[in-house]
């Protein structure tokens, strides 16, 4: 058990501007009795580059596991001032409190008094909107009954389109890849589909999980979950092949698809991230403006090494109709992107039709919105795409359905990243994505582009690539792990509460404390003994501590780590 240390004192003085302009404006149109959702933000979030570190020479699944641990820990500490305080109001108040730990948040309706109080709080980062009237399932632009023709071809136009067939007959099906899909549920009795169904016995948890209705059934009840689901890894055993990667894994993660649910769509991301996924499919948007929430869980999904295929939307060609969370940045950089911001996990997902165009309805970008991609430095989105014009695949209640979305696209992708991780089970996320990028048919404008992104997704070169990769990699000497590490200090600089996390490999007593420039002691922190294992951190700086330039250094069974931290007052 990792030991948590929550380092809190009374909160001074308030912070101007950690209320989001969005939702400040939301606030000026409610009355004082209205209950508005909100995530409330907290400081600190893992630092990815010290997961690296204290992972070396783990494998996926253990850096997975690693990485949603320490997660854990952090939101433990940073959000437990928030949430005490939160539960000193009456319901009239405050209702529907949801701890969100992959971005740190908490998730609560809120009366405009008790959303300024929480305002003031040192330990709150943002407050934003917790959810939009524009989000929601992103609905396919038709549906229709399958044909003859297309039930009589056996193996489904995408899945041939892609050359998903010809990575299967060198071996690769996907083979115990778990892929969650957050979507309307799945139709886990589907026939196509119920050999593929997660299953996690131990745990007492089977299929997924429905954060909708809050059961653990997540049968689905409208269709769209089913029909992605088809196109991941429908095995065609009632005559059609829909499956890109038909030895998949799929669990089956329902959320609240109407608009305002997007809290659901983290928790999904939660379970799937704290139950082994490696690979999750999302055809939803919502609002591209004011979600922050959103990009944190985005950014700390790539931090545990999951794969994040997301549709753009169906708004079409008109420059910037990318929804959120399909505005993230990718987890790699194409060499047409030459601003770059934070990486996330998000590849998002444009639709082609079987003659390799653009469907009319695929939304463009480029994104302009975020801090770091700006209208003179935009980010390039989509950044791949997949076939989403009549695709065939599972329906709801059995049989076979075709559909058209980028909704209907992104599960090709979701299948493909399952194939790769079946090729190469310690592939990176960021790796996952350079090679489904480079080796893609390149359709448009040449390279990488705002319509395409960089261009339409072929699973057998990607796979063949995958591939080269083992080779390399299984040459390679494995780096000894290293028996200690800090993380970089979250914010810096830091005015108020300084959040970071220490490894150790063995317990043992802890020296932390802060030195200033002239390795003067200025703060002692700890002096206990800690656990093997991620332990957070959320200390508040003294008030007598002036601004400048000061360590933060960890002595434990004689090994030191320190991490800067610049103090502004």
């Amino acid at each position: 058990m990792r030991q948590i240390f929550i380092f809190l004192a009374i909160v001074s003085t308030a912070i101007a501007g950690s209320i989001d302009p969005h939702l400040a404006v939301l606030m000026e149109g409610s009355t004082e009795t209205d209950l508005i959702p909100v995530c409330i933000l907290a400081h600190g979030q893992v630092d990815r580059t010290w997961v690296n570190q204290a992972t070396d020479g783990m494998d996926r699944d253990q850096t997975q596991q690693f990485a949603v641990s320490a997660m854990i820990d952090i939101a433990d500490v940073a959000q437990a001032g928030i949430i005490a305080e939160l539960k000193t109001f009456s319901q009239e108040n405050v209702t529907n409190l949801i701890p969100l730990w992959l971005s740190n948040a908490v998730y609560c309706e809120a009366t405009i008094a008790t959303i300024n109080q929480i305002a003031t709080r040192d330990d709150v980062f943002l407050i934003e909107r917790g959810g939009s009237e524009e989000g929601g399932l992103i609905e396919p632009v038709n549906e229709r009954e399958s044909t003859p023709e297309e039930l009589g071809r056996g193996l489904a136009w995408g899945v041939a389109k892609i050359n998903a067939d010809d990575a299967w007959a060198i071996g690769y099906e996907g083979q115990g890849v778990i892929v969650g899909i957050i979507d309307t549920g799945v139709d886990y009795n589907h026939t196509d589909l119920v050999t593929n169904m997660w299953h996690d016995t131990p745990a007492g948890l089977h299929l997924g999980y429905d954060f909708y209705d809050g059961d653990s059934d997540p049968m689905d009840d409208y269709g769209h979950g089913t029909h992605c689901a088809g196109s991941v890894a429908g095995d065609g055993n009632s005559g059609t092949e829909t499956g890109v990667a038909p030895q998949a894994i799929i669990m089956a993660l329902r959320i609240n698809y109407y608009s305002g649910g997007y809290p659901t769509w983290i928790q999904a991301m939660e379970f799937a991230a704290a139950n082994g996924a490696a690979v999750l499919s999302m055809s939803l948007g919502t609002s591209p403006v004011g979600n922050t929430t959103l990009r944190t869980a985005e950014e700390n999904l790539l931090t545990a090494g999951i794969f994040h295929s997301v549709a753009g939307a169906n708004d079409g060609p008109g420059a910037g109709t990318i929804k959120a969370s399909g505005d993230c940045p990718p987890p790699w950089f194409h060499s047409d992107q030459t601003q770059h911001g934070g990486n996330t996990a998000v590849v998002t997902v444009g639709a082609t039709d079987n003659l390799d165009n653009i469907a009319s309805f695929s939304s463009r970008g480029p994104v302009t919105w975020w801090s770091d991609y700006t209208a003179g430095a935009p980010l390039i989105d989509p950044d791949i795409s997949g076939p989403g014009v009549d695709i065939v695949s599972t329906a709801w209640q059995g049989g076979y359905t075709t559909k058209s979305g980028t909704s209907m696209a992104t599960p090709h992708l979701a299948g493909v990243a399952a194939l790769l991780l079946s090729a190469n089970p310690n592939l990176t996320v960021a790796e996952m994505d350079s090679i489904m990028e480079v080796t893609s048919l390149d359709l448009g404008a040449t390279g990488k582009d705002n319509t395409y992104g960089a261009g339409r997704v072929d699973a057998y070169a990607a796979v063949v690539a995958a591939l080269s990769m083992t080779a390399t990699e299984e040459a390679q000497e494995a780096t000894v792990v290293t028996g200690m590490g800090i993380s970089a200090i979250s914010p810096n600089p830091v005015s108020n509460f300084a959040s970071f996390s220490v490894y150790t490999a063995l317990s043992g007593t802890a020296d932390i404390s802060v030195f200033d420039v002239s390795g003067r002691r200025v703060a002692n922190i700890d002096n206990n003994e800690i656990e093997s294992g991620a332990n957070a951190y959320n200390w508040q700086i003294p008030g007598e501590m002036g601004s400048g330039v000061y360590f933060v250094r960890a002595t434990i069974n004689g090994n030191t780590v320190s991490s800067r931290m610049t103090v502004v007052r």
